[in-house]
């Protein structure tokens, strides 16, 4: 029992860390410097969480799904990550572009599948991502 309370511990203090991290990604890129924020935001969540993005986008579903359970990432933090990966997306003036919105639709699909609840975000950034596609 205090095993799975230090987990669920661990879980959600992932949680908290990647909410900050995207949050803080959010009011760099208002600032104006959308690079710097994407820079500084891959730089924290790989030394902070052991996320990296590079490679998390350039997972193939199976791969993907193996990572998240490894990570024991919840639905929320596939939801934010997602959104984040659209945001570089949209940031992307390259080929790689399409690369994040398939990434972050591939996030989209894994917490649809690790969750009870479909949620309105959910929709509407798939929806956003399509329209990107």
């Amino acid at each position: 029992m205090e095993q799975r309370d230090i987990i669920k511990d661990q879980i959600e203090q992932l949680g908290r860390v990647l909410g900050k991290l995207i949050a803080n990604f959010f009011a760099l890129k208002a600032e104006g410097n959308v690079d710097l924020a994407i820079e500084t935001t891959n730089q924290q969540l790989k030394s902070e969480l052991d996320l990296d993005t590079a490679v998390l986008a350039n997972f193939n579903a199976q791969e993907l799904e193996e990572y998240v359970k490894s990570k024991k990432l919840t639905d929320r933090h596939l939801d934010k990550l997602a959104s984040y990966f659209f945001e570089i997306g949209n940031a992307n003036e390259s080929e790689d572009r399409v690369k994040w919105f398939v990434a972050a639709k591939e996030l989209l699909n894994l917490a649809d599948s690790h969750s009870d609840t479909l949620t309105f975000g959910r929709i509407n950034l798939k929806n956003r991502i399509e329209d990107e596609l």
